[in-house]
């Protein structure tokens, strides 16, 4: 996976670092998510950077662990994570969890 953004990248790299005991196949899910919410709230979701990590969380080589992600966690999740994990599908033309 390759970040453009040199913030984004930076973000994702602090997240995955504060997380070494995060399973190795969802922590890029968990820091993309992550730093997709904090661009999100910051910059908006025309963002360059909000955009960005969107693209990287529904690529082919992020996919499968996306749709992990959500069949773990299922619908025990809050509202907000369940509107944006129904935006998420609506992009992919998929259902996830």
């Amino acid at each position: 996976m390759t970040i453009c953004d040199p913030q984004l990248e930076m973000h994702f790299e602090k997240v995955a670092s504060h997380n070494p005991s995060f399973p190795s196949e969802l922590l890029p899910v968990f820091a993309l998510l992550d730093a997709w919410h904090r661009f999100h709230v910051i910059e908006g979701d025309d963002s360059p950077r909000t955009r960005e990590a969107l693209d990287l969380l529904l690529s082919s080589e992020l996919r499968p662990a996306l749709r992990n992600w959500y069949s773990r966690f299922g619908d025990d999740i809050n509202p907000a994570a369940r509107e944006f994990r129904q935006r998420l599908g609506e992009l992919a033309g998929e259902e996830f969890g």
